[in-house]
């Protein structure tokens, strides 16, 4: 009899190890929860801790509206199956105990998340299997989703399947893999939206800080991030938006700043198209192997993809196209307005590699920024599995030939170099620009045959002053002191 008792007991103790809500349409707080289950969510005096996992069903809310700190310990999960919204303005979630991870907080088929103000550190990650999630002004700071318990194995924020997802005004700080990820063979579609990136992959294997696979027939949109890899973490990249295992993918990744990872911007996938455009990227070039990587931009397979006004510099190579990619780099009727500097490995600078045996529309880029390029310098930087394949064009930053249809009328500037106030002769009226290396309009005005005197507000530097009259362009270069 006393065998059986013990045995009794321990099955009991088993039971109350881990707390269900029952499924009836009950609304809880935390503080009503731990009223519901003293013994799994224990209140103390200024937080909470949650003792064993905690399974919201899913006809059952739970309300975060307290200003508190959740401490969770090694192992626990929490399971939602229902409704989870947060209208607290500070909230956290935390270990214990910090280094003895609890395994995370998963978002279950058909549960409705709004996730807002919470900090979720030191454990599993974050799991979605729903859609529509909502995460707003979070912080997710060193989770380890490494270890084989983790809810979330790959990325701190990590979605499985779903569309409408919207990650926004948030922070992913030294997770140790991914910040944020989709699968593979799963449709995810998604934005991510004004974050910030720091650190991620300190596990330093092979993933990106955003990580994600197929969109389907909506989209992946990353937009105004700042993604910055620690260069410690030298196998850690910056964006991934790839279908790898076919179907339809559709992505825009615009308007980011993408800098230090391994590489900026990459995909594979034959089923894809999408645009890039208006980022800034510098310096991925952490691991340092050109044969490993190391582009701006890497594109492998794709059906089409859009490259518009982005700032390129300082990677080991600045685009690379493979297996049969198709870019649009620019046309005659909506120029590409990227700018390239420095991409260069082993004593070699290269702007746009063509990997395959497609011809590529490249026009209106400034390949050399900070250089007035002709021909031959253009030609430089740009390689081709195949000659001839890559049509740049007309180009930006060119010196006064490489600009088309110049008249034999002359103009002429003095004093130059000036300090933004000198003369301007002409043969005949019409207007000007006046263009910084880069391309950018920094002036322009009408003028008058003969002598106009001109007053401007421009840095030091070098810039090109071009008058269009009767359909005719003439340059010429102004240097301002």
């Amino acid at each position: 009899m006393k065998k059986m008792t013990l045995l009794f007991v321990g099955f009991c103790a088993l039971l109350n190890a881990q707390f269900t809500s029952p499924n009836n349409g009950t609304s809880y707080t935390l503080t009503s929860l731990s009223a519901a289950a003293p013994t799994v969510l224990v209140k103390n005096s200024s937080d909470y801790t949650l003792t064993a996992d905690l399974t919201l069903s899913a006809t059952d809310k739970l309300l975060i509206d307290e200003n508190t700190t959740l401490k969770v310990n090694p192992g626990v999960a929490i399971f939602i199956y229902g409704e989870y919204k947060t209208t607290a303005t500070n909230f956290t979630i935390t270990a214990s105990t910090v280094g003895s991870p609890y395994r995370g907080i998963r978002f279950e088929e058909g549960s409705v998340a709004e996730m807002k103000n919470t900090r979720v550190e030191y454990g599993g990650g974050v799991r979605v299997l729903t859609t529509g999630f909502l995460m707003d002004n979070c912080i997710l700071y060193k989770n380890n989703n490494t270890l084989s318990t983790s809810l979330a194995s790959s990325a701190a924020l990590a979605f499985f399947q779903g569309t409408g997802h919207i990650v926004k005004n948030s922070q992913f700080l030294e997770n140790s893999r991914a910040g944020i990820n989709s699968g593979a063979n799963t449709t995810v579609s998604i934005d991510i939206v004004n974050n910030t990136f720091y650190g991620n992959n300190t596990d330093n294997g092979n993933y990106p800080q955003i990580n994600m696979g197929p969109a389907g027939t909506d989209s992946t949109r990353v937009v105004n991030n700042i993604i910055t890899g620690n260069r410690l973490n030298t196998k850690a990249g910056g964006v991934s938006v790839s279908g790898l295992l076919g179907g339809t993918n559709r992505f825009r990744v615009e308007g980011n700043i993408i800098k230090d990872n391994r590489y900026g911007i990459t995909h594979q996938g034959a089923g894809s198209s999408g645009i890039v455009r208006n980022n800034i990227i510098e310096n991925n070039n952490s691991e340092n192997n050109p044969s490993l990587g190391g582009s701006g931009i890497s594109l492998t397979g794709t059906q089409k993809v859009i490259v518009r006004n982005n700032q390129i510099r300082g990677n080991l190579w600045g685009i690379t196209i493979l297996s049969n990619a198709v870019i649009d780099l620019g046309t005659n009727d909506s120029e590409g307005n990227n700018i390239f500097k420095n991409n260069g490995n082993g004593g070699t600078t290269t702007a746009f590699f063509n990997n395959t045996p497609n011809t590529v529309n490249a026009i209106g880029n400034c390949w050399r920024e900070g250089e007035l390029s002709n021909d031959t310098m253009v030609q430089a930087v740009i390689g081709s599995l195949n000659p001839n394949t890559v049509n740049f064009k007309p180009y930006k930053c060119a010196e006064i030939l490489a600009v088309t249809d110049v008249s034999k009328s002359k103009i002429n500037v003095y004093p130059n170099p000036s300090k933004n106030h000198f003369f301007l002769e002409t043969e005949t009226g019409g207007n000007i620009v006046i263009q910084d290396t880069s391309g950018k309009i920094v002036f322009s005005s009408l003028v008058n045959k003969g002598k106009n005197e001109i007053s401007t507000n421009l840095r030091p530097g070098l810039y090109i002053i071009t008058q269009q009259t009767e359909g005719k362009k003439i340059n010429t270069k102004l240097m301002i002191q």
